[in-house]
C-alpha cells in the first residue's frame, strides 16, 4: 500500500473504521457461507487491447497496474449462487460457456452464475483469438477461480446498503433542440449515483468480502499500458479499510457514462501514464463512497438464494451473427436473488436509463442493475437516445423497442424470484 493511501485512510476513516469494528456483526445465520477467490490475469508480455479505437493495431507496451479476476460463491446449504468479475472490456459466448460449465461442476446451475466485465479500456482483448498465446492462460485461470472459491466456503452474515457517488457524468452532449452533439460532459442528462454494497462478515466481525458496483465507463486512462482503471484503485481503498477482505467490482449500466475528468475546453481527456495519480484519485473517491456507506453496519440479509434467466428477442437493424436484419436476436436477461437483494445482469453496453427505470418501477425492492454481463452485445440504447441520435445509437444494432423489452423481462424475472 502506498504511503499516501495509508496516511489518507488513517486520517479519513479512523472514526468510521472504529465504529465498524465495534459494531461487527456475528454470523448468526449459520446456513450462509461464502467462498472468495481472486487471480492475477495480467498478461506477461505484449497483447492486443480492447476499448478505444485502434486497439487491435498496436500491442500493449507495459503494465501500469495488475488486472485481476475475482469470484464469489454464496452457499446456504441447499443452493449456490456465483458471480465472477473480470478486469476486461468484454467477453463472448465462449468464455461464458466455459465459466458456466465450471460453475455446474461445483453445483451452480447456469441461471445462478453471472459473469460481469468491468469494461476497462486498458485490458487485454479476450473476444476472438487475436491474443493466441494469452487466451489459454486467461481461460484456465478463470475456470480455476470457481473451484477455488467453492473450496473455501466459510460462515458469514451478509449485509447490504447503497452509498452514493458523483464521480461520473453523462457523456451524451445535446444541443438546444435536444439532439446529440458529441461525446462531451452533459450535466443536463442523468447518471446513476447509487453505489450498491454487499458485504460478507465473518463471525468475529471482520469483513471477508465486499461486492460493490457503479455505473461508469472505466475510461480515465489512455495509452497502451495494461491496467484496471478506476475500479482497481477503488478496490485498493476498500481492502485497505477492511484488512483481509476481497473487494469485487460490478459494472452497472454505464454505457453512456464516463468519469467526470475533462479538459479545460470541455472535452473528455485521458490520463497519460505519467499522470496516473488522477485515475487513482477517481478510484479512491469511489472506494470512499463504499466505506462511508458501511461506517455503521448495514441491515442484514437473509439466507435465501436463487436465480432466473430467460431470453428476450431484440429487433435488429442489421444482420447479427445468425440473426438476419429485422429479425429478433436472442439476448439473455438474468436476475440473481441474494437475501432480498435482486442483482440484474444484461448483455452488452446498457445505457444508464435502463437501470434507473428498473429501480423506478420497483421502488420497494432492492434492485442492483448491471450491464456488461455474461456476453458482449454492442451498445443497447434506450428509447430517448434514439430520438436524440448519436454514437451509442449508430454503433449499436438494436431499435428503440429494446428498452421496453429488456426492462419488462428484468421486472418479470424479479417478481418471479420474489414469489409474486
Amino acid at each position: 500500500m502506498s504511503r499516501i493511501l495509508t496516511a489518507t485512510l488513517t486520517t479519513g476513516f479512523l472514526i468510521c473504521l472504529t465504529v465498524s469494528i465495534c459494531h461487527g456483526q456475528a454470523a448468526d445465520e449459520p446456513g450462509m457461507k461464502v467462498g472468495v477467490a481472486t487471480v492475477d490475469i495480467t498478461p506477461e508480455g505484449p497483447v492486443y487491447m480492447m476499448g478505444f479505437s485502434g486497439r487491435d493495431k498496436d500491442p500493449s507496451t507495459g503494465v501500469y497496474k495488475p488486472i485481476e479476476a475475482s469470484c464469489i460463491v454464496f452457499d446456504n446449504g441447499t443452493t449456490r449462487v456465483g458471480i465472477m468479475a473480470l478486469d476486461v472490456c468484454k467477453t463472448g459466448v465462449e468464455q461464458l460457456e466455459q465459466v458456466r460449465a465450471a460453475a455446474q461442476a461445483v453445483g451452480i446451475p447456469p441461471q445462478q452464475m453471472m459473469l460481469n466485465c468491468s469494461h476497462s479500456h486498458c485490458g487485454p482483448r479476450v473476444l476472438g483469438r487475436q491474443n493466441a498465446e494469452y487466451m489459454p492462460i486467461f481461460e484456465e485461470r478463470i475456470r480455476g477461480l470457481l473451484q477455488a472459491a467453492a473450496a473455501d466456503l466459510q460462515p458469514v452474515t451478509l449485509d447490504y446498503t447503497v452509498g452514493s457517488s458523483t464521480m461520473a457524468v453523462n457523456r451524451r452532449q445535446l444541443d438546444a433542440e435536444g439532439k446529440y452533439v458529441g461525446m462531451r460532459p452533459e450535466p443536463r442528462k442523468g447518471t446513476d449515483p447509487d453505489v450498491p454494497v454487499l458485504r460478507a462478515v465473518r463471525p468475529d466481525g471482520t469483513v471477508r468480502a465486499v461486492l460493490f458496483g457503479y455505473a461508469c465507463h472505466p475510461t480515465t486512462m489512455g495509452g497502451h499500458e495494461i491496467g484496471p482503471d478506476f475500479p482497481g484503485f477503488a478496490r485498493d481503498w476498500i481492502e485497505a479499510a477492511y484488512p483481509g477482505a476481497e473487494a469485487i467490482f460490478l459494472q452497472g449500466c454505464g454505457g453512456d457514462i464516463k468519469p467526470r475528468y475533462s479538459l479545460p475546453n470541455g472535452t473528455f481527456g485521458y490520463v497519460l501514464i505519467d499522470a496516473k495519480q488522477t485515475v487513482a484519485e477517481i478510484g479512491h473517491e469511489l472506494g470512499r463512497a463504499v466505506v462511508t456507506a458501511t461506517c455503521l453496519p448495514p441491515p442484514k440479509l437473509g439466507t435465501y438464494l436463487g436465480g432466473l434467466s430467460d431470453t428476450a428477442g431484440l429487433p435488429t437493424t442489421k444482420k447479427v451473427e445468425d440473426t438476419p436484419e429485422g429479425g429478433l436476436f436472442p439476448t439473455e436477461v438474468q436476475v440473481l436473488r441474494i437475501g432480498d437483494v435482486y442483482i440484474v445482469g444484461m448483455n452488452g453496453e446498457i445505457l444508464v436509463e435502463y437501470g434507473l427505470r428498473i429501480k423506478r418501477e420497483l421502488p420497494d425492492m432492492k434492485m442492483w442493475v448491471n450491464g456488461y454481463s455474461n456476453r458482449d452485445l454492442s451498445y443497447v440504447a434506450n428509447a430517448a437516445a434514439f430520438a436524440e441520435g448519436g454514437y451509442e445509437v449508430t454503433t449499436g444494432w438494436t431499435t428503440a423497442e429494446a428498452e421496453d423489452i429488456l426492462v419488462s423481462k428484468a421486472i418479470e424475472l424479479t417478481r418471479r424470484l420474489a414469489g409474486e
